[in-house]
């Protein structure tokens, strides 16, 4: 064959390609489904949550009959022609067969090729939990914030904020990339804080009783209003006492600034880091409850379609203090 056919030959395959493959390349649109369950917390001590993309928000739900509420926003991108029809590879597994209640989101990446598109499927949870119960988080892009818990926190995040306000329990979070901003009212248990790449910031310290130890590779070390005694503080580092002490606090940044505050720390509207995974062709959900013998889940569910980041002396201190 001469180089005129194959140039012809080249050109009508990417024609009937283009015309056969016309309907894998339709816009998309974005489609929303909510469902929500009830289940009863009596007897389980902790919850689990493995999600994606999305939030996860949870909260004290100040009922003392120990309901668990969960409501999920299933959000995915899909054809026009898709818009009547369930979203099915996106899938909320909840399993409450032991003292745990654990929540997984499954994304299915089945669909493969040259025209695969990505429907960008996030769930969003919002989750309400009596005060007694430990909670564990572990996301991949998304926001997580843990409010008002008497128990312990542990949130671990691949790309995104976490924030974590007026909890008592024992603190501790793990991630790679984003911020995190936590507020407390008290310190019993301890704080530990290890981010790569992101700003820690550490308000509410006024009248906590705690050992600190702060350190940073790239970045600085701040505090604000804030008394310590046989402190230590240099621009990357600091070690000092709160009150009377003997409460851990250990927060450490690869990449990033730490900041202790004696008040409560505001979240800013563009401190946003949210640092987007893009996943493979994801096209729905389903929910699965799997061993719940004690379930008591209304089973609720609606589809919707679219509407919606030197040296202080080694003496008393009560400074602003930002090292330069």
């Amino acid at each position: 064959m001469n180089l005129k056919n194959i140039i012809i030959a080249a050109v009508l395959s990417t024609m009937l390609i283009g015309f056969n493959g016309c309907s894998l390349l339709k816009k998309r649109v974005e489609k929303k489904e909510n469902v929500k369950y009830t289940l009863n917390g009596n007897g389980k001590t902790s919850i689990h949550i493995e999600n994606i993309n999305g939030r996860i928000n949870i909260s004290n739900s100040n009922d003392t009959t120990g309901e668990i509420s969960i409501q999920a926003e299933i959000v995915a991108d899909v054809k026009h022609d898709e818009q009547d029809k369930k979203i099915e590879n996106v899938k909320i597994k909840i399993d409450s067969a032991g003292n745990e209640i654990k929540i997984e989101t499954e994304i299915n990446n089945s669909n493969s090729g040259m025209f695969r598109r990505n429907s960008n499927a996030e769930v969003n949870y919002d989750i309400k939990i009596p005060a007694n119960m430990k909670v564990y988080t572990e996301t991949v892009n998304g926001t997580t914030t843990v409010t008002r818990l008497m128990n312990d926190v542990k949130a671990e995040t691949v790309n995104g904020k976490i924030n974590i306000f007026n909890c008592h329990g024992k603190i501790d979070v793990e991630g790679v990339n984003g911020s995190v901003l936590c507020n407390v009212d008290s310190i019993t248990e301890g704080i530990n804080i290890s981010i790569v790449n992101g700003d820690v910031k550490i308000g509410g310290l006024r009248n906590v009783d705690a050992d600190v130890k702060a350190s940073t590779l790239h970045g600085r070390v701040k505090f604000k209003n804030l008394t310590f005694t046989d402190v230590n503080s240099e621009k990357r580092t600091l070690s000092g006492i709160l009150g009377k002490g003997g409460n851990p606090v250990r927060v450490e940044s690869t990449n990033g600034s730490i900041s202790l505050d004696a008040d409560k720390i505001l979240p800013k509207k563009n401190d946003n880091f949210e640092f987007k995974i893009d996943f493979d062709d994801l096209e729905g959900p389903s929910i699965d409850i799997e061993n719940d013998s004690q379930k008591d889940a209304d089973g609720e569910s609606r589809d919707t379609n679219k509407e919606s980041r030197k040296d202080a002396p080694n003496a008393p201190t009560n400074a602003d203090s930002t090292k330069k």
